[in-house]
């Protein structure tokens, strides 16, 4: 049986363990350490995009 661990931990695990295969980006509303995408942040910066405490901004962005 696996080690259990927190769902944000899962989240951001999976995030770094996905993508290589898929381009996606990440955008985040100053949450990176509590939604734990820090992970992906560190693997991939370019990817990356911290929105600030903008949650409604954050959505503009993600609509383009």
């Amino acid at each position: 049986m696996a080690d259990k661990i927190a769902t944000r931990e899962a989240y951001g695990k999976a995030l770094v363990a996905l993508a290589d295969k898929y381009p996606f980006v990440v955008l985040d509303a100053d949450l990176s350490q509590a939604t734990k995408t820090c992970l992906f942040a560190k693997e991939h910066p370019d990817r990356f995009f911290d929105c600030g405490i903008a949650e409604g901004n954050m959505m503009s962005v993600a609509a383009g």
